[in-house]
């Protein structure tokens, strides 16, 4: 698909998402009708996933700048950073996985992106002055979705998982029993690490290294459960140290058609015992781009 082929208002399903519906199903899961932010806050010292450019806010216009408009006043600023800083979406185009000739993954060969009828989409054959071809955010629709919390901080009684720790089947079923929580086909999974708390304490180094999250046996099983979207409250829904082959980013986005929410705020649902609730995101539609910056909400 590409973005060109399609007028803006027009929505198509993507990868494992469908076009939004607000189903009586989905509505049935409303009980209060309150609203809750996922999204953290963007904020200088945000932490930025390796070279890529941090946030910046500069003001371009101050109030008083432009006396001739008096008496109105306004002000403005320029936002310089990665689409993968904050609370962001991946697109689908976000990563690859380098195969060789039989399909396989490999060190070396083509990189080839996801593909839902299954012909080999190549990367480099997929991009363009204006950035990705095939699959970029722009062809995203907005989700409207059934979420599931998956507190594995809780279940585990820790506030914050340890470095590093890769979230187990059994530790999926185990919180999923606790909570009476169920991973349906067309479910959003939103797991809880408790790494929040490491950015909310300012400390960059713990939320970026080492990080906590699924593991690939996980995954594929959640993927087996009926999920369509996978999220979580730290910078790489997936635990995250060396070698940092993405072995879940390729699972879910690549070889699935299943995108990630990154850096979410969790603790509002977990601290509410929120298991269920309705999901709606909503990308921007940036020509050509791997992400964007999104603020979830949860109806409950």
């Amino acid at each position: 698909m590409n973005s060109d082929s399609h007028r803006p208002g027009d929505l198509q399903p993507y990868g494992k998402l469908p076009v939004p519906r607000l189903t009586p199903d989905l509505l049935a899961l409303i009980r209060t009708g309150e609203v809750l932010s996922l999204s953290v806050v963007y904020a200088p010292g945000i932490p930025a996933p390796g070279p890529l450019a941090p946030f910046t806010l500069v003001p371009a216009i101050r109030h008083g700048d432009e006396p001739g408009l008096a008496p109105a006043s306004y002000a403005a600023e320029v936002i310089s950073m990665s689409a993968h800083v904050g609370t962001h979406i991946d697109a689908l185009c976000h990563i690859g996985e380098w195969r060789d000739e039989t399909g396989a993954p490999a060190s070396e060969g083509r990189v080839h992106l996801y593909s839902g009828d299954g012909q080999p989409v190549y990367a480099d054959r997929s991009v363009g002055r204006s950035g990705q071809t095939h699959l970029s955010i722009a062809d995203m629709p907005p989700i409207v979705t059934q979420a599931v919390l998956l507190d594995i901080a809780g279940y585990k009684g820790v506030d914050v998982l340890p470095p590093a720790y890769a979230i187990t089947p059994e530790d999926v079923d185990g919180a999923l029993a606790r909570q009476g929580s169920e991973v349906r086909p067309g479910t959003a999974v939103l797991v809880r690490t408790g790494f929040y708390r490491h950015l909310a304490s300012g400390n960059s180094a713990a939320y970026k290294n080492d990080i906590a999250g699924l593991g690939l046996d996980a995954a594929r099983h959640l993927l087996d459960l009926g999920m369509t979207l996978a999220g979580a409250d730290n910078m790489t829904v997936e635990a995250f140290y060396p070698p940092y082959d993405h072995a879940v980013h390729r699972l879910l986005l690549v070889q699935n058609g299943v995108t990630h929410l990154e850096n979410l705020y969790l603790e509002a649902l977990a601290e509410r015992q929120i298991t269920e609730c309705v999901l709606i995101v909503t990308p921007l539609r940036i020509e050509g781009a791997t992400g964007s910056w999104v603020h979830p909400i949860a109806i409950v």
